[in-house]
């Protein structure tokens, strides 16, 4: 199903809509509404889901283009034995630019990836887990989008977790995998 609404955005989008929309309308009818009041309010609320749904989708594409362009990759990183309420435990958004045997790390804010801090040089990286796992609700919960896996590292300044995309990940391992043998 995620592959075809990948395939047909504008379509998935509007399918969106219209199943938010008669949702709306069986709500609007279940509360007592009149007919002209559900019918106003579900084309008022279908046309905003299918709008934040297809614009949402376009700015993550638009986004992903800029950044494929110039070698880079969103990611997420966190430090997983920092302290309890540690700020390093928390995922920090950020652009990744993978290259031989480092990952450099420029942490980022909003949609724009305004650069925030300083950038980091991952090095001396070793994976621990074979496989990616999928990010979880608690990932989730911390802005981690959904769909992006988690894979663990040993690195110089202990262990790391990358959360992306199926696609950054590989680029990730690729990168880092030579230089592990």
């Amino acid at each position: 199903m995620r592959k075809w609404a990948a395939k047909h955005p504008v379509l998935s989008s509007a399918l969106f809509a219209i199943l938010a929309g008669v949702v709306v309308l069986i709500v609007d009818m279940l509360l007592g509404r009149k007919l002209d009041t559900a019918i106003a309010n579900t084309v008022f609320w279908t046309l905003f889901f299918w709008g934040s749904s297809y614009f949402g989708r376009k700015r993550v594409r638009k986004t992903k283009a800029r950044l494929d362009e110039q070698g880079q990759s969103l990611m997420f990183l966190r430090y997983p034995d920092s302290l309890p309420g540690s700020l390093s435990g928390v995922w920090q958004m950020g652009v990744a630019t993978p290259s031989q045997g480092r990952i450099d790390f420029q942490p980022a804010v909003y949609e724009d990836l305004v650069p925030s801090g300083r950038s980091r040089a991952l090095t001396g990286l070793h994976a621990t887990q074979l496989q990616p796992r999928k990010a979880d609700r608690q990932d989730i919960k911390q802005a981690v989008p959904y769909g992006f896996q988690v894979i663990t590292f040993d690195s110089d300044g202990g262990p790391i977790e990358i959360a992306a995309s199926p696609d950054t990940l590989q680029k990730i391992q690729e990168a880092v995998e030579p230089a592990s043998r």
